[in-house]
């Protein structure tokens, strides 16, 4: 989106967006180079998901069972001991008879709220292999002086291939700002004289054509009025960076206290006490500012779910005002990363 935006618009970008002056010494020498314009800082997207004439279709939590139910914390006697690692004071279970089958990769945005109320009987997922397929594709290397084969350079790609009426939804917006105040919607600009473009689109440019919806529907309902109880649970339904791995910045790494303020004022009484995550996702790139790969990161995936408790249902409710429908990675959010929903737990006792 962003490249497309700059190359509709790169030589009118002035209209909308104030120069940008005050830059460190690192941006300066990127932008001698001729590598890094600094605009269109105000691009957030969230996504993409896979979509068919059915809706959207999300990760599917890593706490749902294929029999129906759900998984949960489990209490256990005081005179029980765990090694579970700081803050976590409870292990994720289930009573559930022990199966091998696991449910599909992907659940139905629509009926994310029923799972989110504890309604997960009826719950229909499908795996990856109805939506899309992945095909490996060899490679080799190349010699750009030369032009011809790299000796010894030898790599194997994998590449989404949608099924038959499936596409990606995405979502997105994009202000430009002036100094003076005023503010521009730079997809409306986009799209102003139709609904569609050609948008290059993944690491060998392909081209896919891009149909934009001008909606203001939310991607995740509003959260409830009223939270019951003083537990909460919040699944990404994109992955998140966290600078200490699994655990977000924003627990104490001990205690496990949810240090976020609503409003940046109001604190919150809650604690991480348990967290069902699957594998780490590895994630990386290419950054076209140094001209060269970018680090390697360590995802927790869409579907891992953190368990808080709170002081008071009021505080719940504060809770799920603050994760419900935003991004709360420790970084890229404005990528996408870290789009978590809140819902409800109990526990399982032993």
């Amino acid at each position: 989106m962003l490249a497309a935006l700059q190359r509709r618009f790169a030589d009118r970008l002035g209209e909308w967006e104030s120069e940008h002056h005050r830059l460190t010494v690192s941006e300066q020498r990127k932008q001698e180079r001729g590598r890094v314009r600094f605009h269109l800082g105000g691009l957030k997207s969230w996504g993409p998901f896979p979509k068919n004439d059915e809706g959207i279709w999300v990760s599917t939590p890593a706490d749902l069972l294929v029999q129906g139910g759900v998984a949960s914390p489990m209490q256990f006697s005081r005179a029980g001991r765990a090694n579970l690692p700081e803050p976590l004071q409870y292990p994720v279970g289930s009573l559930a008879g022990a199966t091998k089958e696991k449910p599909g990769e992907w659940l139905l945005l629509s009926e994310l709220a029923h799972y989110l109320a504890g309604e997960t009987k009826n719950l229909r997922t499908v795996s990856a292999g109805e939506l899309y397929l992945a095909e490996a594709r060899p490679g080799i290397g190349i010699d750009a002086e030369r032009r011809s084969v790299e000796e010894g350079r030898f790599y194997s790609a994998e590449y989404l291939r949608l099924a038959k009426g499936v596409s990606m939804a995405a979502f997105a917006s994009c202000a430009a700002k002036k100094y003076s105040g005023a503010e521009t919607d730079m997809l409306a600009e986009l799209f102003r004289e139709a609904n569609r473009c050609d948008l290059i689109f993944g690491g060998q440019r392909g081209t896919a054509r891009l149909e934009c919806g001008r909606s203001r529907a939310a991607l995740v309902e509003d959260p409830p009025e009223s939270f019951p109880g003083n537990r909460v649970k919040w699944v990404l339904l994109s992955p998140g960076f966290f600078c200490r791995g699994w655990l977000p910045g924003w627990v104490d790494q001990k205690s496990g206290a949810v240090m976020l303020r609503e409003n940046k004022s109001d604190a919150v009484d809650a604690r991480l006490v348990a967290a069902c995550i699957p594998k780490p996702q590895a994630v990386s790139g290419w950054n076209p500012a140094a001209g060269a790969p970018k680090a390697t990161r360590l995802l927790v995936p869409a579907g891992a779910v953190y368990y808080f408790e709170c002081g008071t249902p009021e505080d719940a409710q504060r809770l799920s005002r603050i994760l419900h429908g935003r991004t709360k990675p420790d970084a890229l959010g404005e990528q996408g990363l870290g789009l978590g929903v809140c819902g409800r737990w109990d526990f399982i006792q032993l």
